[in-house]
C-alpha cells in the first residue's frame, strides 16, 4: 500500500502500489523465489522453492520479510560486507503482473502521472538486495547468528573448563613427581 519512487520503463514514467492481497504467504509458498544482489541471477545467494530452502519468507502488515544465512563463499561474503558498510540499503523484487489497474492522476494540461496498482501477481521470481530500491521503505540488514554464537560460547566455555581441569591434573602430577624425586634424593643420601 506504499507508493514506489518514480519508475521509468523505456521512457514511460510511473509509480506502483502493491496491494497486500498480491503477496500472501500462500502465494509465496507456491513460487520458486531466488534472493539475488542487484537483480543479477549470477549473484544468487539463497532460494525458496515452494516454501522450502535457504531463503525464509514471511508476510506482515508492512509487506514481505526475508532472512537467509549468507553462504560462505565470495558472493555471500560480498553481500555481508556491502550490507554492513551501507552500500546496499534496500530491496526490490522481480515479478510478472497479473491483475492491475492504471490510473492517470495528472490534472488537465499536466504530464501524465501514472499509478499502477497491483492486485495480484502471476509470479514472483526473485527478491534482490539493492542500492537504489524503488520502494524507499525497504531495508536490509545483517544480524549475527545468535544461536550459532551461543553454541560457540558454550563450546569455548567447555574448552576453558577442560583446559583448567587439565592444568589441575598436570599440576598434581608435577607435585607428585616432585615428591617422588625428593624421596629418591633422600634415599640416595
Amino acid at each position: 500500500n506504499a507508493e514506489s519512487e518514480v519508475l521509468d520503463d523505456w521512457g514511460e514514467r510511473f509509480r506502483e502500489i502493491i496491494r497486500p492481497e498480491a503477496c500472501t504467504m500462500e502465494f509465496l509458498n507456491s513460487q520458486d523465489i531466488k534472493m539475488n544482489m542487484l537483480h543479477d541471477r549470477a549473484l544468487t545467494i539463497a532460494r525458496c522453492n515452494k516454501g522450502e530452502g535457504s531463503l525464509r519468507l514471511s508476510v506482515d502488515e508492512k509487506g514481505v520479510n526475508f532472512e537467509f544465512e549468507a553462504p560462505k563463499c565470495d558472493i555471500g561474503d560480498r553481500a555481508l560486507a556491502l550490507i554492513k558498510n551501507g552500500t546496499y540499503t534496500g530491496c526490490s523484487f522481480e515479478f510478472y503482473a497479473k491483475d492491475y489497474k492504471i490510473t492517470n492522476r495528472a490534472k488537465e494540461g499536466e504530464n501524465e502521472d501514472l499509478l499502477i496498482t497491483h492486485e495480484a501477481f502471476e509470479r514472483i521470481t526473485a527478491l534482490t538486495i539493492a542500492m537504489d530500491p524503488a520502494y524507499e521503505d525497504t531495508s536490509v540488514a545483517v544480524r549475527e547468528d545468535w544461536e550459532g554464537l551461543s553454541k560457540n560460547e558454550e563450546r569455548l566455555k567447555q574448552e576453558e573448563d577442560d583446559a583448567r581441569e587439565a592444568r589441575h591434573v598436570l599440576g598434581e602430577r608435577v607435585r607428585e613427581i616432585g615428591r617422588e624425586c625428593a624421596i629418591l634424593e633422600a634415599a640416595t643420601e
